[in-house]
């Protein structure tokens, strides 16, 4: 029985490794950070290639030299917002610290309603809630996904009981997630209908926009060079094998 459950990495991790949920799509520093801690879960496959994030602004920043002395809000400490945020400011040249202060404010609501606020200066927000927070008068400071295009964003892992156990079903479920994306990508219109229709919320209108932000970025199959990247950049020092099992993908995709 699938469960949605809109959360950040470091809590579907958390799910795996307690048993709670056999799979999740989830970012992918909160899961190779907990592998690397001996969480008994592996990697069968990607979900969205590169992060799908905009860094928003407060009304009147102009840039990324605003930013300076300022304070950014990311989902928590060991999320993907947080990983992405300082390692694309650090390579247009601001360290976190020294030129901003980073604090951890929770989900994208939350982000959201603390940006309004004035509460925060700057948030990474994806697809859909950047359109609409611009269209309140907040600016882009910086296109994330641009900046560091080769980190994966978000990988379908699973504990490792399940995965051994139901190989044919893993691999069912990346055939049926490949043939999801594929829909997104040709046809979008028809992609957030048939989200609206088993329960997508949100404004439909911002939806359809957003994927013109990200449908190109939906990719089952993961890379395992950009998978060693991200191991690299975030400190773990093992190999992508170590947290990614090909086989799942192979065994999906094998006749076609």
């Amino acid at each position: 029985r699938a469960v949605t459950i809109a959360s950040g990495g470091p809590i579907m991790m958390a799910l795996l490794s307690s048993g709670e949920a056999d799979i999740v799509i989830s970012g992918a520093v909160a899961i190779l950070r907990g592998i690397a801690s001996g969480a008994p879960a592996v990697i069968v496959g990607g979900q969205v290639d590169k992060p799908d994030y905009a860094l928003m602004g407060a009304k009147g920043m102009k840039g990324l030299e605003d930013l300076r002395g300022k304070i950014v809000g990311v989902t928590g400490a060991g999320s993907f917002s947080e990983f992405a945020v300082v390692e694309s400011l650090r390579r247009k040249g601001l360290v976190r610290d020294r030129d901003y202060t980073l604090i951890p404010v929770g989900g994208t609501a939350i982000r959201v309603a603390a940006l309004q606020a004035g509460k925060i200066h700057a948030a990474p927000l994806s697809s859909g809630e950047r359109i609409r927070v611009e269209e309140e008068g907040f600016p882009v400071l910086l296109e994330i996904g641009k900046t560091i295009p080769e980190y994966p964003f978000t990988v379908i892992a699973a504990t490792k009981n399940f995965a051994v156990s139901n190989p044919d079903k893993v691999a069912g479920i990346l055939r049926a997630l490949d043939k999801a994306n594929g829909l997104i990508r040709k046809d979008k219109d028809r992609a957030v209908q048939l989200g609206k229709a088993h329960g997508l919320g949100g404004d439909i209108q911002t939806q359809r926009k957003a994927l013109d932000y990200v449908a190109d970025d939906f990719q089952v199959r993961l890379k395992k060079e950009h998978l060693a990247a991200l191991l690299t950049v975030i400190g773990i020092k093992k190999s992508p094998e170590e947290f990614f099992d090909e086989s799942f993908l192979n065994r999906a995709f094998s006749s076609r």
